[in-house]
C-alpha cells in the first residue's frame, strides 16, 4: 500500500470517528476578489493572540504588570496541494496544478494586498496579510507541500469624513491634513493687562502665555503693546 492511498483511508477514518467534522470543513482564501479554496483541508492550524503587557519593579512593592494594547494575531498551518492526475477521496477544494496554485499566493503576497482567511466552523474569518509562504516537493508525487504564516491586517487610513486628503500610491496612505496657521494680527489697541492684550491683539484669551513667555515678562502689566506683539509675532511665524 502506498504513502497517498494510507493517507487517503486515514482521512476518511478520522473524518468518520469525529462525525464528519474533517470532511466538512473548508479553507477559503480571497484577495482582491480572486479566491481559493483549498484542496485538501490541513490537520490543524495554529492562531496565536497576544497583549504587549510590560512589567515594571516598583521600590518597596516588588513587581508589576500594566497593560498593552493587543498585538496582531499570528496564523500558522500547513498541507500540500495534490496533483490532479491523483484521484484522492479528501480533495474538498479547488482541483488546480499545485504549481498554479503556489503562483497564486505567492502573486498574492508580493500584491502587498490584504487577503481574507476564512475557516468554516471556527473563529477565523479575518483580514491578514501574507508573512511568510514555503513550499517543497517529495515522494516524487508532483504534489507540493507547503507552509504559510499570515498575520491580521488592519486599515491605517483615517475615515473621509476626518481626511480628505487623496491616497499616496506609494505608501497607500492619506495626506496629513495641513495645520491651521496662527491667526494675523489685525489691529494694535491700548489694553489693562496681558490677557486684554492677547484679545484685542489676536482676538483670543489662550495666546497671553506666548506673550509673556516669548517676552520674558514677570509682571502681567503691559508698557508697550505694540512692540510686544511684534515680538509674539515672529515666534508664531
Amino acid at each position: 500500500m502506498s504513502l497517498l492511498n494510507l493517507w487517503s483511508q486515514v482521512n476518511n477514518i478520522g473524518s468518520y470517528l469525529l462525525g464528519g467534522a474533517g470532511a466538512k470543513r473548508v479553507y477559503t482564501l480571497t484577495c482582491d476578489g480572486d479566491k481559493v479554496v483549498l484542496p485538501v483541508t490541513p490537520w490543524k492550524y495554529k492562531m496565536t493572540t497576544s497583549q504587549n503587557n510590560k512589567l515594571v519593579d516598583i521600590i518597596e512593592y516588588g513587581e508589576a504588570q500594566l497593560f498593552g494594547n493587543p498585538k496582531l494575531d499570528r496564523l500558522s498551518f500547513s498541507c500540500f496541494f495534490p496533483h490532479p492526475d491523483h484521484d484522492y477521496s479528501f480533495v474538498v477544494g479547488d482541483i488546480k496544478e499545485p504549481t498554479e496554485l503556489v503562483e497564486k499566493i505567492k502573486k498574492w503576497k508580493e500584491s502587498k494586498e490584504p487577503v481574507r482567511v476564512n475557516i468554516s466552523d471556527s473563529p477565523v474569518n479575518q483580514m491578514m496579510a501574507i508573512k511568510e509562504f514555503s513550499y517543497r516537493e517529495q515522494e516524487f508525487t508532483r504534489d507540493i507541500y507547503y507552509e504559510i504564516e499570515l498575520i491580521s491586517w488592519k486599515d491605517l487610513n483615517t475615515p473621509p469624513a476626518n481626511n480628505d486628503k487623496k491616497l499616496d500610491e506609494q505608501t497607500g496612505l492619506k495626506e496629513r491634513s495641513v495645520e491651521k496657521t496662527p491667526p494675523k494680527v489685525s489691529a494694535v489697541q491700548r489694553c489693562s493687562d496681558i490677557m486684554d492684550a492677547s484679545r484685542k491683539a489676536y482676538g483670543q484669551y489662550k495666546y497671553w502665555r506666548g506673550m509673556a513667555s516669548s517676552n520674558g515678562m514677570k509682571t502681567l502689566a503691559v508698557k508697550n503693546l505694540r512692540d510686544l506683539v511684534v515680538k509674539k509675532k515672529g515666534t508664531l511665524s
